[in-house]
């Protein structure tokens, strides 16, 4: 059966490791794409052994196929896949992918038509560009770590780790762009995705307040907006509008509150935040989390036990749309299949399917040589070398 998925035909070089570049090419390979992941004989991604689990998630349904790209021989066979290819990223520091000769320039001129993506922490270009960088870094050098983490929070509370994959996402959404403007222009693309941009599109809503002198909203606690505690857990309650609020006085059968001066718009909750919780909390305390959510939602208030990822997994909604997909490890063990995110979204017809199997180290790297015109004993001899 032919396939019909989005990027069915179009063929991805994965010089990617760790996370973020991972997972943007998973996503295209969601949507259809071969993807070639390039690995270090014999070493391979280090997620392969320093997190298991998320390597899985980020590379099912890949090619994993081993070059030594500081030997020439295993540069020759990178350049004669880039001929073929489509798409090519890379997420290495800035400067390194030159030194392998690598770099865009060099890859331009073997396929003028190849999507060339690069993935840094700060961009290939600017004063910060050669700075280590890694997730957290990056977020407290963005702004963003002090966003959400108050200046007494524990000193070794790291926050949510959001900024590799959004990072891979962009550029997941960037070559989607990029292959669209090469049909118009049959003319290829270099792509500079940075972490440290990231950040400021992700808080974009932040960003602008604070550039017009306004503190950023997630700076300030908000009575109204809060995790209270039912009989049994915490629960998510907003009513940060006055229908919003009338509706859960109803359901908490508490008129009074609705009278009180104390509550009477959004300033006045602000400034008795305390009292607020406390008559909330002493009423929420009859009932468990599930059974408020339950009423709330009916009233359209928004509402929700704050749940584990583990209790989220198991909502039938997950089910519902598909979030999940079952995988085989590569070695063919069907005793541990392991359970991945998918692509998120639903589509009426040819959607992103499933991937495939998670590749052991080297697997696909004979037949590609084979696909390549390279014959056994130059394989053989290549191997011997360490090449592959």
């Amino acid at each position: 059966m032919i396939d019909q998925r989005p990027l069915a035909g179009i063929k991805v070089i994965d010089l990617t490791h760790a996370l973020a570049g991972p997972l943007a090419t998973f996503h295209l390979g969601l949507m259809g794409a071969e993807v070639i992941k390039i690995e270090t004989p014999g070493k391979g991604d280090e997620f392969r052994d320093y997190r298991a689990t998320v390597f899985s998630q980020a590379n099912a349904g890949k090619r994993s196929v081993t070059l030594d790209l500081k030997q020439a021989q295993g540069r020759d066979i990178l350049h004669r896949l880039i001929a073929g290819a489509d798409v090519a990223i890379e997420n290495f520091r800035p400067g390194v992918a030159a030194g392998l000769g690598l770099d865009w320039a060099t890859l331009q001129d073997i396929n003028p038509q190849l999507i060339y993506c690069s993935i840094s922490g700060y961009g290939q270009s600017g004063d910060l560009a050669e700075r280590p960088a890694m997730e957290w870094s990056v977020q407290a050098m963005a702004g963003m770590t002090d966003l959400y983490l108050a200046e007494e929070a524990e000193p070794h509370t790291l926050g949510l780790s959001v900024l590799d994959p959004f990072a891979g996402y962009m550029a997941y959404a960037a070559i989607l762009a990029a292959l669209l403007q090469r049909q118009k222009t049959q003319r290829g693309q270099r792509l500079d995705v940075a972490m440290f941009d990231a950040a400021f599109v992700l808080n974009a809503a932040c960003v602008v307040d604070a550039m017009a002198g306004a503190v950023p909203v997630p700076l300030t606690k908000r009575a109204n907006v809060a995790r209270f505690m039912a009989k049994d857990r915490r629960l998510f309650i907003s009513f940060v509008w006055p229908k919003w609020f009338r509706a859960l006085c109803d359901v908490l059968e508490a008129p009074e509150l609705l009278a009180d001066p104390r509550f009477v718009d959004n300033r006045a909750m602000q400034a008795n935040g305390e009292a607020l919780l406390e008559e909330i909390e002493r009423r929420l305390a009859r009932k468990t989390a599930a059974e408020w959510a339950k009423a709330l939602a009916l009233r359209g208030v928004p509402a929700s036990p704050v749940c584990s990822l583990a209790e989220a997994a198991a909502w039938p909604q997950v089910r519902d749309r598909g979030l999940l997909s079952t995988i085989r490890l590569g070695n063919g063990d069907d005793t541990a299949p392991l359970e991945v995110v998918g692509a998120g979204v639903v589509f009426e017809h040819n959607p992103p399917r499933a991937p495939g199997p998670v590749p052991t180290l080297g697997e696909a790297t004979t037949q590609t040589l084979l696909d390549l015109g390279y014959q056994v004993d130059e394989i053989d001899e290549l191997r011997r070398n360490g090449v592959i």
